[in-house]
């Protein structure tokens, strides 16, 4: 086991219509599907700062993403599961028999950075499991220290997508096992897109 933390990058392949399907009636399937690119695009910018080792996860091949990893020095992998929590619980059980740290995000929050990644990192010091909290009641991180808690089931009844995301996954540990970060946002609906282009933080969606 190395001491060199590990971040996890989940993403979906580059299929429109099955990416930021939320966005899809204001943008159509291919707009969600640019959008989705830049939030992509911007987070592996931020993972490239990431101070250790970083692993792309893919709900299903893509050859692009796949390269784009390779060409990072990233390994890539394929989640395993039907669940969204059995498939983090998976990856975070792997990711940990190899590094005594990893944190798991997605790919859209925009205001993940290396100084967020750090304050998670800390937290794993001495605290097993930490969540990067979201404005809309999910997280945008996950990090763990401690190998032994990711069992397929650990999120069992987790409502994911929703309101009680957090609430509910700090449900499936003691109290003592958690501590949760500032929250952040994320882009999921079509408010959010216009909240991160009015803060200069997404470019227009351009058709070709």
């Amino acid at each position: 086991m190395t001491a060199t933390p590990l971040l996890i990058v989940f993403a979906r392949a580059l299929h429109p219509g099955q990416v930021k399907t939320r966005l899809i009636p204001g943008f159509g399937a291919d707009g969600a599907l640019q959008i989705y690119q830049q939030l992509l695009w911007q987070t592996f910018a931020a993972a490239e700062a990431f101070p250790g080792d970083v692993q792309l996860w893919l709900d299903k091949p893509d050859a692009q993403l796949q390269q784009e990893a390779a060409a990072r020095g990233w390994s890539c992998f394929l989640q395993e599961g039907e669940e969204l929590g059995e498939r983090m619980a998976g990856a975070l059980s792997r990711g940990l028999s190899l590094t005594s740290r990893a944190l798991l995000i997605g790919s859209d929050c925009l205001l993940l950075d290396q100084s967020y990644f750090e304050q998670a990192l800390n937290v794993l010091d001495h605290t097993p499991v930490v969540f990067g909290a979201s404005e809309d009641g999910g997280y945008v991180l996950l990090g763990s220290s401690q190998v032994s808690l990711w069992s397929a089931g650990r999120f069992s009844g987790v409502r994911f997508g929703g309101p009680h995301a957090l609430q509910d996954s700090r449900s499936c540990f003691t109290p003592e096992q958690t501590r949760v970060l500032p929250p952040l946002w994320d882009v999921d609906e079509p408010e959010d897109v216009a909240r991160a282009r009015s803060s200069g933080l997404l470019p227009p969606v351009t058709f070709s």
